[in-house]
């Protein structure tokens, strides 16, 4: 069994999709741990603010099956193959992490490296998991989100 954390985000009907995703992950995985919902403005493009969260949850599942079931609720949420990197989403759900693997699996970059890089996953993860340290850091994210490299990213604590 696997612990795996997904990043859900939306813009578009943000609350509804954001609702509906969870309720969908839940009857597909099972219950879930789930952070505080953040908004934030978007990254890489002007549009309207996303809803964005962590959720955990416990799988079997390889990595390249999860990941495709991922794809399908995305598509069921009217995610188009060719839209821009930097659009707006009815339901973007992407693999953050998985236990403590490292590096390529399955075509996916573990941890993933957003993490990093976007406070809309960063900081609802420090909430959620203070004292997680992921892989191949030595920090917890408590404390990586304390260091945060880019404060002009925009968010703020909200609800559904």
């Amino acid at each position: 069994m696997s612990r795996v954390y997904l990043s859900l985000g939306s813009n578009i009907n943000p609350k509804h999709n954001i609702r509906e995703g969870i309720a969908t992950l839940n009857l597909r995985f099972g219950q879930m741990q789930l952070s505080p919902i953040i908004e934030s403005e978007p990254v890489g493009f002007i549009g309207d603010p996303f809803i964005n969260l962590i959720t955990a949850l416990e799988t079997e599942l390889p990595i390249s099956e999860l990941s495709s079931q991922l794809r399908l609720i995305e598509y069921d949420f009217g995610r188009e193959d060719n839209a821009p990197k930097f659009s707006g989403r009815t339901l973007d759900i992407d693999i953050v992490l998985v236990d403590q693997l490292e590096g390529e699996h399955f075509g996916l970059t573990l941890p993933r490296k957003d993490l990093f890089e976007h406070g809309y996953m960063l900081y609802p993860l420090s909430l959620m998991e203070p004292e997680l340290i992921p892989p191949g850091q030595g920090e917890t994210v408590q404390e990586l989100w304390r260091q945060f490299p880019f404060p002009e990213q925009k968010l703020w604590l909200t609800e559904l």
